[in-house]
């Protein structure tokens, strides 16, 4: 409406309508949010017992219930529809696992890497599942430019370290965990990791000198400048990194007496110690047993108090075992989380590797 003087007026029943809108906009924002915590309960509920949610759940089941085609068709359709999800790439991975095309599932996991090259998180663990596969050259690969991104992180030095000793690089592998001992972190930020990779460094140590005797003079000097002697014990050592910053997330272990290792119990009665409890990020947390392991079969969980921004989390157990002579094997066990607070199963270990 326009009055004589040229100004405009809102109808009244404009008004009363916009009026009547503003008050009903914040009961249909209840509403949504209302609807939105249903359907997060109902999810809960329908994937109880699952570290999973949504989409990943359905492909896993599948797979878990031996149905591979359905779990692959399914990761397929969701990759089309998503090209840029990262859980949709790492589901669509798995199939391919289950399915026997290995080659296929490193480039579905390496498509990460060509998403987000500048993340060192999304890096550290695509290189877990590299190393999974038997790819050590692509493994080593981004391990490497993880190193160069985040080199504040003690786990991207430790996991470049052990992809290059398990391709038999022994002194470069020396070398990589020697900078991260030498690399300075902040105060109180990653509390038992110094010890974690001297420790590493002993057993990379006498790996080296086992690979390469007669340079046994030169491979001692190199472990003197940063303090080290080869390991010459047996030991068993689990080690759990994960990819969220400023979380905490408890490591157990619990031994075939129902024996629990964790934050507030270190040890357990038949051998082993937890470091230390990082409540920081990242880790890593580790617990070694010194000496031949006589507790068979060791079980892993962890508990993920918060999976991140990205609404998942992600992590690997690596386990190191060390014969004392300088023999190393390994097994590596990358995860994936979609739900706070969840407890992880990371399986067992029934016998010595």
């Amino acid at each position: 409406m326009v009055c004589d003087d040229g100004m405009v007026l809102m109808d009244s029943n404009l008004i009363i309508d916009h009026a009547e809108a503003l008050a009903a906009a914040p009961s249909l924002h209840a509403q949504a949010l209302a609807a939105e915590r249903e359907a997060e309960a109902a999810e809960l509920q329908r994937s109880e017992g699952s570290p999973y949610l949504g989409k990943m759940y359905d492909v896993m089941s599948f797979l878990k219930r031996g149905n591979v085609d359905e779990g692959l068709a399914l990761a397929l359709r969701w990759r089309e529809d998503s090209p840029g999800d990262v859980l949709a790439l790492i589901a669509l991975g798995e199939a391919l696992e289950a399915a026997g095309d290995e080659a296929g599932a490193a480039r579905a996991y390496g498509s990460i890497i060509d998403l987000f090259p500048a993340r060192a998180d999304l890096r550290r663990y695509v290189g877990g599942r590299f190393e999974q596969l038997g790819q050590l050259d692509l493994a080593i690969d981004t391990f490497a430019r993880a190193v160069e991104q985040r080199p504040d992180h003690p786990a991207s030095h430790r996991l470049y370290a052990f992809a290059l000793a398990k391709a038999g690089r022994h002194a470069d592998a020396f070398a990589a965990v020697s900078a991260g001992l030498e690399q300075h972190y902040p105060d109180e930020r990653f509390l038992g990791a110094a010890r974690i990779m001297r420790e590493d460094a002993a057993l990379l140590l006498s790996a080296w000198l086992a690979a390469d005797p007669t340079h046994a003079t030169e491979i001692r000097r190199a472990g003197d400048k940063i303090g080290v002697t080869p390991d010459g014990a047996p030991s068993l050592r689990f080690v759990l990194t994960w990819e969220t910053d400023a979380n905490d997330v408890d490591f157990h272990i619990i031994d075939n007496t129902d024996e629990r290792a964790y934050f507030s119990h270190k040890r357990l009665e038949s051998g082993g110690e937890l470091f230390a409890d990082v409540t920081t990020g990242y880790g890593p947390e580790c617990f070694a047993i010194p000496g031949e392991a006589s507790a068979f079969p060791y079980n892993f969980v962890a508990q993920y108090y918060s999976r991140g921004p990205m609404g998942y989390g992600m992590g690997k157990l690596q386990i190191v075992q060390h014969d004392g002579d300088g023999g190393l094997k390994f097994d590596d066990r990358p995860f994936i989380i979609m739900k706070d607070s969840a407890f992880v199963e990371l399986g067992k270990l029934d016998h010595p590797l």
